[in-house]
């Protein structure tokens, strides 16, 4: 088998293959021996089927197998010996092969080739950096929500606005309870109830205590209505009667008092003195939260000048003709075309990055990965006050999260963004300037 290539353009070469008789004939007679060995036919023993009636039946077969592997495999090895780097797959040249007459063919195959990139332009330009300044606000907000959650549920015997109450509701038929009708105990916030009216004659009762209402305006928001009874949506639209509501139990989340037990509580490893100190923790906690919002802004602001700085030639006629051929569903030329220049994108921010990380060694191994992932986990049990787990807990987790296939390809991915973001600031001209959250937002909804 003979293999040569013939350039059309930049993007585009064909391949000429040329297969003869020798290359493919001791391996179609060895398994037509094979079979001969193996087959019955009527009127003659196993084995003893003369070769005639052998290839008649299998020769044909064997022999298109045979030359298709040849073809896969040669193709595979001059690409892989030249260094070849193409895009999609081969796409054989239509021509007309008679496997049946011919004992030698000339078969040809188009390639697609990746573009030669020059990152230089796009890595010389300018690239604003917007740091977010929590604002004070923020900072009271966030300690309130740290006191909640490390706070303690008591139960008193009078109700306020913000408790949760453990309720047990019966639907009423002249004051008595209606048979088959709506009965069930569920959880109910005070401040939930819509009507202000019976709102103030819940918060004058006491644990046991029971009182009579029209549940329907009681409840305007229907949903949170069906969810609290146990009964559909629609079930709690129609629903007009009075319900008995006895208030089985009072709960209260009394907020953690800040003092030095909360700070090792939130910070076992830090030594916080006082108030100021804890604000100050806080605030850079806040601040490096919102580090990833800024560089996941910088990661997409950088993409979109890398493609629009960098020269992409791609052999758009092969793509195309290569994407119909593996579609797995016919598009109309219209859908076709918007498919096709979101493939595009795709596609060259895929070689753009693959050239950064070539240029750059950027790879992430097996204990990057680990690493990342055991610092997901750590900062989202923190933010839920959860520090208690020791490290084979914590160990059993992150297994868990990486054996995840859609879990550990989206650690993988922000890790990926973490190198391109450090290679960005490396090699580009950044701009770093300090904005609000509230101006962040503006800036990023403004640019989409």
């Amino acid at each position: 088998m003979k293999i040569t290539d013939k350039k059309i353009d930049n993007s585009n070469i064909v391949l000429e293959i040329k297969i003869k008789e020798s290359d493919y004939i001791d391996t179609v007679n060895s398994q037509l021996s094979d079979y001969q060995k193996k087959m019955t036919l009527p009127g003659f023993r196993v084995g003893k089927v003369p070769m005639g009636l052998v290839k008649k039946k299998y020769e044909l077969s064997i022999k298109v197998e045979e030359i298709n592997k040849l073809i896969s495999n040669g193709i595979q090895k001059y690409i892989t010996e030249k260094k070849i780097s193409i895009l999609g797959g081969p796409i054989p040249v239509d021509k007309a092969i008679d496997f049946k007459k011919d004992v030698d063919y000339v078969f040809e195959y188009e390639l697609g080739l990746q573009p030669v990139l020059d990152l230089s332009l796009a890595e010389k330009s300018k690239l604003d950096y917007w740091l977010i300044s929590p604002a004070d606000k923020e900072v009271k907000d966030h300690i309130a929500n740290i006191t909640k959650r490390y706070g303690q549920v008591i139960h008193p015997e009078k109700i306020d606005l913000e408790d949760m109450l453990n309720v047990s509701f019966q639907e009423l038929d002249n004051n008595n309870p209606k048979k088959d009708g709506v009965s069930n105990t569920s959880s109910l916030l005070v401040d939930k109830i819509s009507d202000t009216s019976i709102r103030k004659k819940f918060m004058k009762l006491k644990k046991s205590d029971s009182i009579i209402i029209p549940i329907h305006k009681a409840f305007s928001n229907k949903i949170d209505l069906a969810s609290m009874l146990n009964i559909s949506k629609e079930s709690a639209e129609s629903l007009n009667a009075d319900f008995s509501c006895t208030i089985n139990n009072i709960n209260r989340l009394v907020p953690a008092e800040i003092n030095d037990d909360l700070f090792k509580k939130v910070y076992p490893e830090k030594t916080i003195k006082n108030k100021k100190d804890f604000e100050k923790y806080i605030k850079e906690e806040l601040s490096q939260r919102y580090v990833k919002e800024s560089d996941r802004k910088l990661f997409n602001d950088g993409s979109l000048l890398f493609m629009k700085k960098t020269k992409i030639e791609l052999p758009n006629e092969f793509l195309k003709k290569w994407l119909k051929m593996n579609a797995k569903k016919e598009f109309q030329e219209s859908e076709f075309k918007k498919e096709y220049e979101n493939y595009v994108k795709y596609l060259s921010w895929q070689l753009i990055e693959n050239k950064i990380c070539e240029e750059n060694n950027i790879q992430i191994t097996n204990e990057a990965l680990h690493a990342f992932t055991k610092k997901h986990v750590l900062e989202q049990m923190r933010s839920y006050g959860n520090v208690q787990m020791d490290d084979k807990e914590i160990e059993g987790i992150v297994g868990n999260v990486l054996k995840n296939k859609q879990e550990a390809e989206k650690m993988t991915n922000e890790l990926v963004l973490m190198e391109l973001v450090k290679y960005f600031k490396s090699t580009m001209k950044i701009k770093t300037s300090t904005i609000t959250l509230d101006e962040f937002i503006k800036l990023a909804n403004n640019q989409k």
